[in-house]
């Protein structure tokens, strides 16, 4: 009997329950360094992102916790990765889509950003006569700029209340200068600024400078709306090869999905996607250089 157990225990084939045992050591191993990865990295991640974000709604005048926004972004990202993994079965797919969430958050305060940048710059020639108008009536630097603070709308309206509050916390007019420039970095801002500065240490006819600079910046605004709509059909051509490639991909994988399948699950399918991402942002890049013309 003992001679018949040995024989049936040597008779099993060992290679299963290698396998199944290498499976377990390296799923443990993962497991391991995914908690390792984890605790080392979501801390300064986490930390970085609740600074970068704050500082810039704060900028925005946009009171939102940015702690909330963290979690919004974390549940977006383990979302949206299940729903691509459940859909495409794909690893590779469900990382990118993983990767493009988790840069959605900035991408929407850029957009902020740069709508309020926008706002700004076209508010500036009316502030600018505002300002002269003012002056010529009478008032005070400080009394023209509370009364266009008072007059014109958001974003700028903001922007010139916070600088009168700072100089009513006891900060000086030069300090409200340079916090002006910093919240809007544009060039229309920089000069208002230095005419105002240069104003307050040399003298001079001040009203007469802001309706030159006035209209020097409607002229410059007037130019760049013109340059934007003889170059908007390279902008067009931008989008279309842009979005060319990713819906001729869409219909051919409902046409197709076995052949497209091969371009998630293979090297050489992930090599070509990599190489079509590289030359469309070449391509995008190139066309962008084309189109855009500095003022």
């Amino acid at each position: 009997m003992t001679a018949a157990f040995l024989e049936g225990w040597l008779a099993i084939d060992p290679r299963p329950w290698l396998y199944a045992l290498a499976v377990g050591f390296a799923a443990v191993a993962a497991a391991l360094g995914l908690g390792w990865l984890l605790g080392e990295l979501w801390p300064a991640y986490r930390r970085r992102f609740l600074h970068g974000v704050a500082r810039q709604l704060q900028r925005a005048h946009i009171y939102v916790d940015a702690s909330r926004l963290l979690a919004l972004n974390v549940a977006l990202v383990a979302l949206s990765t299940l729903t691509a993994f459940m859909l495409t079965g794909a690893a590779i797919v469900s990382l990118a889509v993983a990767l493009a969430c988790g840069f959605v958050p900035r991408l929407m305060l850029w957009w902020l950003r740069h709508r309020r940048i926008t706002a700004l710059r076209q508010q500036l020639p009316d502030i600018a006569m505002l300002l002269a108008g003012g002056l010529r009536a009478g008032m005070s630097l400080n009394q023209a700029i509370a009364q266009a603070a008072a007059e014109v709308p958001v974003p700028l309206r903001q922007e010139l209340e916070l600088m009168l509050r700072e100089q009513r916390l006891g900060a000086s007019f030069e300090t409200a200068l340079g916090g002006l420039e910093r919240r809007a970095p544009l060039e229309e801002t920089a000069l208002l600024c230095a005419a105002l500065r240069i104003s307050r240490q040399t003298g001079g006819n001040l009203a007469d400078t802001l309706e030159a600079l006035a209209q020097s910046l409607r002229r410059k605004i007037a130019l760049e709306g013109k340059i934007r709509s003889l170059t908007a059909q390279g902008r067009l051509q931008g989008w279309a090869m842009g979005l060319l490639p990713l819906l001729c991909g869409l219909a051919l994988a409902l046409i197709e999905p076995e052949g497209m399948s091969l371009l998630f699950t293979t090297p050489l399918g992930w090599a070509t996607c990599a190489v079509l991402l590289v030359m469309q942002g070449v391509g995008l890049h190139l066309l962008r250089r084309v189109v855009r013309i500095d003022v």
